[in-house]
């Protein structure tokens, strides 16, 4: 009996460590992002129930906004002359504010540079401002290339930081410093990046305090704001405890704890509001007492979505880049700051907590495992809760919580394998009157019946007919059956001479793949011929159903190349042969975004790279379509090189191409003068007229200054 006692105590031990071994090793090292996406979920979710909206406005920093009322009372912001600029900032020198911070860049403006230096000279004589400076990713295209040094002219190591050989290892570097022109930073008291870095889920949890560039230190600029309010002189690390030590001028000391790349998690105050807003125009125009103002720390920004610096707090979906830095300041100023467990210490709080799950669970039946596992779950959710809502400690739950369940399912193998061998022999028996023609499936071909698959990087196909439905609904069923028949086996054909895949039929939906399950290295090539042939064939059979009086189908194409899981797909008992993943879903949003576009045949990038020597293709657009993050490039396919084209289509391609080339440089007027005569050779060219209504749009709204020329799809 104690020897059966402590056998199955030693189980729950063995259960727990290798559970909290196989659970790290999957959720840190496999599916790293993907753990870490629901873990932060947590968090957010956490932050909400943790953090109070305060009484009222907290006033210690407040934000100068250019927000609705100032752009009512001045005009567009864009169009500001530098006098308000020079105006505001001089106001609040004279208010005697302790600090003001410019979370704008500001370019020279060469239609008044007597109005140029009247601002710098009245940020030069403020003595206390702290202006921003910016980082980005080179881009040979664009000729963007990696900057070796500073911008020329710029007095940048007034900026810098000494910090320890430790620490500057661990900081994450960048390749381009901006702005151009240094005027404004050279005037300035200090300068701070205000690049946001927010998660891979695109939530602003945290920001880095310090950023390499050509191997100088340069800090945040609400990291510099506080510094310089704080008097810090010296910057230390300590890295046993993963802490930035800032040390004063007056001998003061404090500790910022950050993690393996330098950035520190943000501690929200609150909402939207939480700080005290001020209007721009309510500063320019004397409103504000000087007295309310004295010794207050200004950050001067926008809450104005058309500004477009709204951020995805843990808190809300649409938060002022402005205001999250004032909570960094802040939380600095008033040591208020959040922490979580380092690596080790995170493995071995997972260790613990599945080490007692096994030696529970363990000696416990199936349904009191089940209601255990829940209970576990619980504690867990209630500890990551109040953790972080009376210690600002981020605790891990996901972790544990799947540690939890690996012990709970390995605990039950145990007993399976142990402790029901007569129960597992009834099972085998019962095992043979599975159905004849699985087995048979089985015995010729095992390795083909398995759930799963394996990574191949093929090219699929998507097509659709446009304005089915209305076509459906205008037939009868029996001449709408024969209809789709007659179309559905002339395009499929045309994939088998290509040898594609049929993966499945939808409606009047075609999927289907090449490169699989026989590997081809042609497979882009062979995928963008048969949707040339398909459109040729859909535009022979439309004369042929024009004659016969029957309605004519339009389709649309979509083209897409990758990595995809190629496999048996279903359940045990039945399952297809088809592929899935990023790549896949891609090229179903290529073929729905033909609309938008009026084109018949999109391909992705990929597909490009392998295919842009052999056929005729055109620049599409910079797509961040529904579901994916990262924006990808489109592109049209025309015809096959080898085949003759019409040299009034080339002309007309040729036009489109230099719009397109001044669209992206934001040369709206020669883009609408290129596009417009590229209307004029083809009128019912959709890509032309789309950018030719975008151009007159941007001409008479100008987009943001750091508009990338992406654009977002908001439909699948």
């Amino acid at each position: 009996m104690k020897q059966s006692f402590l056998r199955k105590i030693m189980t729950g031990v063995l259960a727990g460590v290798l559970s909290a071994i196989l659970v790290w090793v999957v959720s840190d090292m496999l599916f790293k992002n993907f753990f870490f996406t629901i873990e932060a979920q947590t968090y957010d979710w956490r932050m909400r129930r943790a953090i109070d909206q305060p009484k009222s406005p907290i006033d210690d920093i407040v934000i100068v906004d250019i927000d609705e009322r100032s752009v009512e009372k001045l005009g567009s912001y864009h169009q500001w002359p530098r006098t308000h600029w020079e105006t505001m900032v001089n106001y609040l020198k004279k208010a005697g504010v302790a600090m003001i911070g410019m979370d704008f860049i500001f370019d020279p403006d060469r239609r008044n540079p007597a109005e140029d230096r009247a601002f710098i000279s009245a940020i030069r004589n403020a003595g206390n401002v702290c202006s921003a400076l910016y980082f980005s990713v080179s881009d040979s295209e664009h000729f963007r290339p990696v900057m070796t040094s500073e911008p020329q002219g710029l007095d940048f190591k007034r900026f810098l930081y000494d910090v320890p050989p430790a620490l500057s290892a661990r900081l994450i570097s960048q390749e381009r410093l901006g702005p151009d022109s240094p005027e404004f930073l050279n005037a300035s008291y200090t300068a701070g990046y205000v690049n946001l870095f927010p998660d891979p889920d695109g939530v602003l949890r945290r920001i880095p305090a310090f950023l390499k560039f050509n191997d100088h230190v340069y800090s945040s600029f609400a990291f510099q704001m506080a510094m310089k309010n704080l008097g810090i002189q010296k910057i230390g690390y300590d890295e046993s405890h993963s802490d930035l030590i800032l040390n004063s001028a007056d001998g003061k000391q404090y500790s910022v704890p950050i993690d393996e790349h330098g950035q520190m998690l943000i501690h929200y105050e609150g909402g939207f509001r939480a700080f005290r807003y001020i209007s721009f125009y309510d500063v320019l125009m004397g409103f504000v007492q000087p007295e309310y103002l004295k010794d207050k720390i200004i950050v001067v920004g926008s809450s104005l979505p058309g500004l477009f610096d709204l951020r995805t707090t843990p808190l809300q979906a649409a938060y002022p880049g402005v205001e999250v830095n004032a909570n960094v300041i802040y939380q600095i100023l008033q040591n208020k700051y959040i922490h979580k467990m380092s690596d080790v210490t995170n493995f071995i709080f997972i260790l613990i907590i599945a080490v007692l799950a096994g030696i529970v669970l363990v000696f416990v039946r199936p349904l009191g495992s089940i209601l255990l596992t829940v209970l576990f779950m619980f504690l867990i959710i209630l500890a990551g809760l109040y953790s972080l809502e009376l210690y600002s400690y981020w605790m891990p739950m996901i972790q544990p919580m799947f540690a939890v369940v690996v012990v709970f399912a390995s605990t039950y193998v145990y007993r399976y394998m142990f402790e029901e061998k007569d129960k597992r022999r009834v099972r085998r028996i019962f095992s043979h009157y599975v159905s004849s023609s699985v087995v048979d499936v089985l015995l010729r071909n095992p390795e083909k019946v398995k759930l799963g698959g394996e990574k191949k990087f093929c090219s699929v196909l998507f097509s659709d007919v446009a304005g089915f439905t209305t076509i459906s609904e205008q037939l009868e069923p029996e001449k709408l059956v024969t209809l789709l028949n007659e179309y559905l086996t002339e395009m499929t054909n045309l994939i088998f001479e290509n040898q594609g895949m049929l993966d499945k039929y939808e409606g009047d939906a075609i999927m289907a793949v090449f490169g699989a399950p026989v590997e081809m290295p042609d497979h882009a090539e062979l995928a963008c011929r048969s949707a040339l042939q398909m459109q040729k064939r859909l535009q022979q059979l439309r004369e042929r159903w024009k004659a016969a009086d029957k309605p004519e189908l339009h389709m649309r194409i979509g083209v897409n190349s990758g990595d995809m899981v190629v496999g048996n797909m279903g359940s045990v008992t039945r399952f297809d042969y088809t592929v899935m993943g990023d790549s896949v879903n891609l090229a179903s949003r290529l073929e729905g975004a033909n609309k938008l576009y009026g084109t018949e045949i999109m391909i992705g990038e990929k597909t490009y790279e392998l295919v842009k020597d052999k056929f005729l293709v055109r620049p599409l657009d910079m797509l961040a379509v529904k579901g994916k993050k990262k924006p990808v490039k489109a592109y049209e396919l025309i015809a096959a090189k080898e085949e003759a084209v019409d040299t009034a289509l080339l002309e007309m391609l040729r036009q489109y191409e230099q719009g397109f080339e001044n669209y992206l440089k934001r040369n709206w007027e020669w883009a609408n003068n290129y596009f417009r005569q590229a209307v004029q050779m083809k009128s019912d060219d959709g890509p032309s007229r789309l950018y030719l209504l975008r151009c007159q749009e941007f001409m008479a709204h100008p987009p943001a200054e750091d508009w990338d020329g992406i654009f977002v799809m908001k439909t699948k």
